[in-house]
C-alpha cells in the first residue's frame, strides 16, 4: 500500500481547507437588518470572524477578534475591505496556553464591546444593535479576566498545574469558569438584558458550546463544588482559592448557541480523504473510523501498538483526540502528540513486532502547534526505535520521553511535523497505517 508520511501530510492539510471555519460561520448566519457587533475570541477567530464579515457586511457595526501570536489575520482584513468597514475592525493578540497581560487586556476590551450601556452602545445609539460571539479552541487562555481575589500570576500557576496533571481539557475549564469574570457565561452576563448569538468551533472531545474557551457567552451547568473538588485532585496547592459562580441554566439570559465545527469533524473528513488516496493508489486499504479518545497517552500508545499487531491486513485507522499527558518534569520541549508518537516508537520496539517496518503512525496537531515542542506533531515508521538509537545512541527514547523533550528528539531525526499556526483548534487527529 502506497500510503506514506507526504499522504498523510497531504490529506490533513486538505481536511484543513475543507472543514474552513470561515465558510461554516457564513453558512450558519441569517443576514441582519439590523447592526451587529462581533467578538471573536481563540485560534480560528481570524477566519470565524471574516466568515462573519462575509455573510453580514456593512451591518456589523464593531469586530473585535483576539488570537494567538502567529496567527494569519490577512484574510479578516481582506474580507473587512469587502464589507468596507476595515475601519470597524480590532485585532489584540494574547498567550497560549497560558494567559498574559495582553490576555487581560483583551478580556477587559470583550466585556465592554458587549456592555449594552457602554461608549460603543452610546456611540452607535441603535438599541436593535445585535451581539454575535465567535468562540474556537485557545480562547481560555486569550482573553483571562480573573474574577476578585485571584491574580494573574494565581491563574497561570492553576492552569499549569492542571495541564501538567493529566486533567482533561474539560475539567480544567470548569476551573477556569469558575475564577472568572468572563468565562462561564461571564460574557452573556454582561451583555443582558441583550441576547447574544454563539458559534462555536469546538477543539474539546465531545463537548459542547459550554466547554469550548470556557463558554463564555453561554449557560454552564458546573458548580463551585466541582470545581473545588478538581482542584483538590490536580492542583492542591491551590485548593482553597476562592471561586464564583457561573451563569447558570435557567438564569434566564437571552442566549443562543450553535456548534459548526468539531475534532469529530476533522477525523470524518481525514478517514473520507485516505481512504480516496488509498484507492487512487489501488491498494485497496480499507479505512476505519476510531472512537474519539481523551485516555492517558500511555494507554493509547499501548492501543496502537496492540491494533498494528493483531492487524493482517492492510488497514488504516483514523481518530479524533487529545490524549492525557501528566508531566513530571520541566524544561523539556514536547507535546502531546510528539510524546504520543514517541511512545508508540518504543512500545514497537519493545514487542519487537514482525514487520515493524510496515507500520507508519501520525500524531498531528490540529492548530499546528504541537504545545512547546516546536512542531506541529510527527510522524514515525515501525524503526524509529532503532533510527533513534542509531543516529542518538541506546537509551536516547527512553531519556527523551522522561525529560518530557521528544520535540527536540523528533526534529533531529526528521520525524517532527513543521510548526505552523494552521488558523484551526479541532484537538488533535491520529493516523495509524499498517500496510
Amino acid at each position: 500500500m502506497k500510503m506514506n508520511r507526504a499522504a498523510i501530510e497531504r490529506a490533513f492539510g486538505r481536511a484543513l481547507r475543507e472543514l474552513d471555519p470561515a465558510a461554516r460561520v457564513a453558512e450558519a448566519l441569517p443576514r441582519s437588518s439590523v447592526p451587529v457587533r462581533i467578538v471573536a475570541i481563540g485560534k480560528a477567530a481570524p477566519a470565524m470572524a471574516a466568515g462573519a464579515l462575509a455573510r453580514l457586511g456593512s451591518a456589523v457595526d464593531r469586530c473585535l477578534v483576539v488570537t494567538s501570536d502567529g496567527t494569519d489575520v490577512a484574510g479578516l482584513h481582506a474580507a473587512a475591505e469587502r464589507a468596507g468597514i476595515a475601519a470597524r475592525i480590532e485585532v489584540m493578540r494574547a498567550a497560549h496556553p497560558l494567559p498574559d497581560a495582553r490576555s487581560v487586556r483583551a478580556a477587559n476590551a470583550c466585556l465592554a464591546m458587549v456592555h449594552p450601556f457602554g461608549h460603543h452602545e452610546a456611540r452607535q445609539g441603535d438599541a436593535r444593535a445585535k451581539t454575535l460571539v465567535l468562540v474556537s479552541g485557545g480562547a481560555s487562555a486569550l482573553a483571562c479576566a480573573p474574577s476578585a481575589g485571584v491574580t494573574l500570576r494565581t491563574k497561570r500557576a492553576i492552569t499549569r498545574a492542571m495541564l501538567e496533571s493529566g486533567a482533561s481539557i474539560q475539567d480544567v475549564n470548569v476551573v477556569r469558569k469558575h475564577l472568572s469574570r468572563l468565562k462561564g457565561g461571564g460574557l452573556a452576563r454582561a451583555a443582558a438584558p441583550r441576547s447574544l448569538l454563539t458559534v462555536v468551533a469546538s477543539d474539546v472531545i465531545g463537548g459542547t458550546a459550554s466547554d469550548v474557551g470556557s463558554g463564555p457567552s453561554v449557560p454552564d451547568d458546573s458548580t463551585v463544588s466541582a470545581a473545588r473538588r478538581l482542584l483538590k485532585r490536580f492542583a492542591p496547592a491551590f485548593a482553597d482559592v476562592p471561586l464564583v459562580r457561573t451563569l447558570a441554566p435557567r438564569s434566564g439570559a437571552r442566549v443562543h448557541a450553535r456548534v459548526v465545527i468539531s475534532p469529530e469533524d476533522l477525523a470524518r473528513t481525514m478517514a473520507a480523504l485516505l481512504r480516496e488516496a488509498a484507492t487512487g493508489a489501488g491498494a485497496g486499504a480499507r479505512v476505519s473510523l476510531l472512537p474519539p479518545s481523551q485516555a492517558q497517552v500511555d494507554a493509547l500508545a499501548a492501543e496502537y501498538v496492540a491494533l498494528a499487531e493483531r492487524t493482517r491486513a492492510p488497514r488504516i485507522f483514523v481518530r479524533a483526540a487529545e490524549p492525557a499527558v501528566s508531566v513530571t518534569t520541566t524544561g523539556g520541549r514536547g507535546g502531546r502528540s510528539t510524546h504520543l508518537a514517541a511512545l508508540v516508537g518504543k512500545l514497537l520496539a519493545e514487542g519487537r513486532m514482525r514487520g515493524a517496518n510496515r507500520i507508519l503512525f501520525a500524531a498531528l496537531a490540529s492548530d499546528g502547534i504541537d504545545g512547546p515542542s516546536g512542531t506541529g506533531g510527527a510522524i514515525i515508521d515501525g524503526l524509529f526505535a532503532e533510527r533513534v538509537a542509531a543516529r542518538l545512541g541506546d537509551g536516547a527514547l527512553v531519556r527523551s520521553l522522561e525529560r518530557f523533550d521528544t520535540g527536540t528528539l523528533h526534529r533531529a531525526l526528521g520525524t517532527a511535523i513543521a510548526m505552523r499556526a494552521t488558523g484551526h483548534n479541532l484537538a488533535d487527529v491520529h493516523v495509524l497505517v499498517v500496510a
